[in-house]
């Protein structure tokens, strides 16, 4: 037993001989450095927490013997030496190694990692098989047809995992049911794309709205389903079709205007097609955008304008049955007027709002510009072996419908065998277009359509791998011919080349596909449209149903605030890739992308419209990167209160590049881990002071709220909020159909947020920040290098389809050096990737035995 006076040299003593564990210098490479520098470190610094009785973070480091051989136990190694670099361990709270011994061990890891890499780059890698995401083959079928066509309604949606991407092999398996229903969307699109011979009957209808009153009074607010329904026999309830075809593109010209109020230059008019119109049951309601046009021309220079589209793609609604008899299906197309200025719950007057002047309506369809149209004879091209050698034209066919459904060209076998599927059909069809329409079809289920090449037998087939694998990276789609064209010559082994078509790639409007699903993958943007906003608190923040079966819901048939939220963190990272700007940007900023709606949310002045665009911003609009956005911030969130543990976890996982594990099923929640004194705690950061004094939930705490404090000052919706509510005040909450305007909603706010909020926090082995500018500060600081790579190793990620291992780690340090020397440049980032020896891989590794 140890004496009360003896205790602090007793302390002493154990504190000496921890560290005495010194390193002389370089530690040798191989076992006999293990054992003599590597091994007394961890029993010195590590083995009492990663032992074999004790097991944090699921690590234990009692049973390594110093042999870096490729398996499971590299990743392992990988791990201690990503703790070691960054300083996570040993904990702030015990006692610390010299700088020079934590070097020394690291050296030795990373020296021994790097052989057993090599080691592991000598053994085989299997192909891992991985099938197109619905969002690929979304575009596949979109860019092979020529045509849109709505397909991913048939088909189960794919898997979702926060911050990481669902187009790896791990995700992207095929099931039986999952394989009739590609067989139902083939059979569609070539129904679709192959017309019957001879012209078609084109399907009319027209209509014309006389003024109600002079002046014209022209589409109001309370006809967009803001604030109601819309008047009988205006333009506003829209036109039903009479009939229309089953399939084919349709032409819609509607003559319009605008009426606009001093200040206002434009307002939007958007069409929608389907049934449930806006002034009916809104339960109904299901539509499909036609499009969308800015009006900017008066009722004195009433304009024609153009839209098109497929009308596959329109939901009809299926006709009753009745006493007397089947009712016909109903269509109808209906204009809205989208004006937004953000402040639509003011109620404004709406006469005082712009206006939309719709004169007539016409629909056409089918049509096309040449009969039969393009889509068709790019399959049933003209020749004259139709006639003259039948069975060489359908081979002829095949041949080029499959190189472009199987992105390089078919094999003679191939071919073959889909012309042997096409006697089979021809003998149950009366023509040619009836069986290459099932015989295709059959083509779209196969494996060489439906899944990436990740092998490449020969170096011509790498060389259209290679122009796949660019495509659909930067696209998420098939190769255009200039890629196919490329890889024919052999042309993809020259980076000139790869430089020249990445940026090529990137400025086609077919990339801003991929920059939306990778960052709404990365950036897990998808928890935005699932929290549940409390109305109450924020009464002001949606636009709500006013009544009917919808009463109370976001407005489900028009633009929401989350909508244009999520659009403006995707366009932030799309204006990023166009500036070729720095990755940096992603955490501080000096534009953000917003519209007027945004812009009055965030409290900006002089945005107009609700076209998404560049905008300059002041330290005072507290805005800049990610971290301020509301699609960041909403979505880690509550829907009444800032979170400040989700927000922290989206801060490591989706900035920093770590991996936060999710906490165990056992673990209370804070106001239950606090007990009696969660009553007195002042604010979250007092409750998660508290929440951390249980052992069980301190070790996961101390390296999170301190990311998340910071963030305290933006409330639940995503705005600055620099004061709340005291705890425990009752809030009676702002009733919109009393308090209509906005001076008395901000009024009601000032009244109600008295106590100002603390969002200071010590960083983990870093320095205290008071609320996110500081954070921001800290991370371009000390942390940059960190972001840049977690944004190299994302795009690697999502560019290979697969998770990254151990064999891949000093793959990105050059990728990261070349960056690092121009400050870091997002565009030249994809293009180095794009040109490393790791991406012009064709074999993923397999998990190691």
């Amino acid at each position: 037993m140890t004496c009360r006076t003896c205790l602090p040299l007793f302390v002493l003593f154990l504190l000496v001989i921890r560290s005495a564990t010194g390193l002389a210098g370089e530690i040798p490479a191989g076992p006999g450095g293990y054992t003599s520098g590597v091994r007394p470190f961890f029993q010195a610094h590590c083995i009492r927490c990663h032992g074999s009785d004790v097991r944090k973070g699921d690590i234990t480091l009692h049973a390594l013997n110093g042999s870096l051989t490729p398996g499971p136990g590299l990743e392992r190694w990988e791990v201690i030496l990503d703790m070691l670099k960054s300083g996570q361990m040993p904990p702030e709270d015990e006692p610390q190694p010299a700088g020079a011994d934590r070097q020394a061990v690291a050296q030795w890891i990373e020296a021994s990692l790097r052989d057993g890499v090599q080691q592991a780059a000598q053994t085989a890698k299997a192909p891992t098989a991985r099938r197109l995401t619905n969002f690929e083959y979304q575009n596949t079928m979109r860019d092979l047809l020529g045509f849109e066509l709505n397909l991913l309604a048939n088909l189960p949606e794919d898997p979702v995992k926060p911050y990481h991407f669902n187009n790896t092999a791990e995700f992207m398996l095929i099931g039986p049911e999952q394989m009739d229903r590609y067989l139902e969307n083939a059979r569609r699109a070539m129904a679709s794309a192959i017309v019957d011979p001879g012209p078609p009957q084109v399907h009319r209808t027209e209509r014309t709205w006389d003024p109600v009153d002079p002046p014209e009074r022209g589409m109001q607010l309370d006809e967009i389903g803001v604030y109601g329904g819309a008047r009988r026999y205006s333009a506003a309830s829209g036109m039903g079709l009479k009939s229309w075809p089953e399939t084919g593109e349709y032409r819609i010209r509607v003559t319009a205007a605008a009426i606009l109020p001093p200040g206002i230059e434009e307002v939007p008019l958007r069409l929608v097609m389907g049934y449930g119109g806006l002034d009916r049951n809104q339960s109904t309601l299901q539509i499909a955008p036609v499009g969308s046009v800015q009006l900017r021309n008066t009722v004195d220079d009433l304009q024609t304008f153009e839209f098109r589209g497929r009308i596959e793609n329109h939901p009809a609604e299926p006709g009753q049955v009745t006493e007397k008899g089947q009712q016909p299906s109903k269509m109808a197309i209906t204009p809205q007027n989208l004006f937004d200025n953000g402040r639509l719950n003011d109620r404004l007057d709406p006469l005082e709002a712009p206006r939309v002047v719709v004169r007539s309506i016409v629909f056409e369809a089918p049509v096309a510009d040449i009969w039969p149209p393009p889509h068709h004879t790019r399959i049933l091209f003209a020749s004259p072996l139709r006639t003259s050698d039948p069975e060489a034209y359908v081979r002829a066919v095949l041949d080029r419908f499959l190189t472009r459904a199987f992105r390089r060209p078919a094999t003679p076998d191939e071919v073959e065998r889909f012309f042997k599927i096409y006697e089979i059909f021809e003998a149950d069809f009366a023509t040619l277009e009836q069986a290459m329409r099932e015989t295709l079809a059959m083509a779209l289920v196969s494996p060489q359509f439906l899944y990436h090449t990740t092998a490449a037998p020969d170096a011509a087939t790498r060389q259209y791998a290679l122009a796949s694998k660019l495509s659909y990276f930067l696209w998420g789609s098939m190769p255009d011919a200039e890629l196919l064209d490329l890889a024919a010559e052999g042309r993809f082994d020259d980076p000139a080349v790869i430089d020249k078509q990445v940026r090529r790639l990137l400025a086609d409007d077919r990339s801003r596909d991929f920059v939306d699903n990778f960052t709404t993958q990365w950036l897990s943007l998808q928890k935005l449209q699932s929290v549940a906003i409390n109305t109450q608190l924020f009464p002001r923040f949606l636009y709500l149903v006013p009544r009917g079966e919808r009463a109370g819901t976001e407005t489900p048939y028009r633009p929401t605030i989350r909508d244009y939220m999520h659009a403006e963190t995707v366009g932030f990272l799309r204006e990023l890739i166009r500036r070729n700007a720095s990755v940096l940007n992603l955490v501080d900023s000096d534009f953000a992308v917003l519209n007027e709606p945004l812009a009055a949310h965030y409290e900006i002045q002089g945005v107009q419209g609700i076209e998404l665009r560049p905008v300059a911003i002041r330290p005072q609009d507290h805005l800049g990167g990610l971290l301020t956005q509301g699609s960041i911030l909403v979505g880690n969130a509550t829907g009444s209160s800032p979170h400040p543990i989700y927000r922290a976890v989206w801060l490591r996982e989706a900035i920093l590049g770590d991996e936060v594990k999710p906490p165990p099923a056992d673990v209370p929640a804070l106001a239950d881990s606090a007990g009696d004194s969660a009553d007195t705690a002042v604010n979250i950061k007092d409750l998660l002071a508290l929440h951390r004094q249980k052992e069980s939930c301190n070790d996961c705490h101390v390296r999170l709220d301190p990311w998340g404090i910071p963030f305290e000052r933006y409330s639940a919706i995503g705005k600055f909020q620099p004061r709340i509510p005291p705890n425990g005040a009752r809030v009676r909450g702002f009733r919109p159909e009393e308090d209509n305007s906005l001076a008395d909603y901000q009024d009601y706010l000032a009244s109600i947020n008295t106590i100002e909020v603390d969002a200071v926090a010590r960083v983990p082995h870093g320095p205290q920040v008071d609320g996110l500018q500081e954070l921001k500060d800290y991370l371009l600081r000390e942390r940059k290098a960190e972001i840049a790579e977690n944004v190299i190793r994302r795009l690697l990620t999502y560019s290979l389809g697969r998770q990254l291992t151990y064999r891949d780690r000093f793959a990105v340090e050059p990728l990261l050096q070349q960056a690092q020397a121009n400050d870091y440049p997002l565009r030249d980032m994809i293009v180095s990737i794009c040109q490393s020896n790791l991406f012009r891989e064709m074999d993923s590794p397999e998990k190691d035995e």
